[in-house]
């Protein structure tokens, strides 16, 4: 069994408070950057509309948008993934970037997705 932790006791900057409030947001983070587009694109798939009724520039600009955002939810998984296969202190220097990096090129790579599909002609 664990034992119980008192709180007050525990310091909110340690490496291992951080690690697990890392994580904890991490997961959030993704969920977040999972039905974002979802919610987004769906509507407009189910319409007929695919990636390549854009422009060939808009088109490119979508698939790097995509990237980007393929990028930055793998970046989450990896923040919020709650196994640490390293030691601790390897594992918060990991944490820190991928969730930092991770919520950069996930929402900027959205926004970039977004701005190419709503500035590009209707045809």
């Amino acid at each position: 069994m664990s034992e119980l932790v008192d709180v007050r006791s525990l310091d909110v900057e340690s490496p291992a408070v951080e690690t697990q409030r890392i994580i904890r947001t991490g997961t959030t983070w993704l969920a977040a950057a999972m039905v974002a587009p979802v919610l987004g694109l769906g509507p407009l798939v189910a319409s007929g509309w695919r990636p390549s009724d854009l422009p060939p520039v808009a088109d490119g600009v979508f698939w790097l948008g995509a990237l980007a955002a393929a990028l930055g939810v793998a970046g989450l998984v990896w923040a919020g993934c709650p196994v640490l296969g390293f030691p601790l202190a390897e594992a918060h220097r990991q944490k820190v970037v991928c969730i930092r990096v991770g919520i950069v090129l996930a929402l900027s790579g959205i926004a970039l997705s977004g701005l190419a599909i709503l500035l590009s002609p209707a045809g």
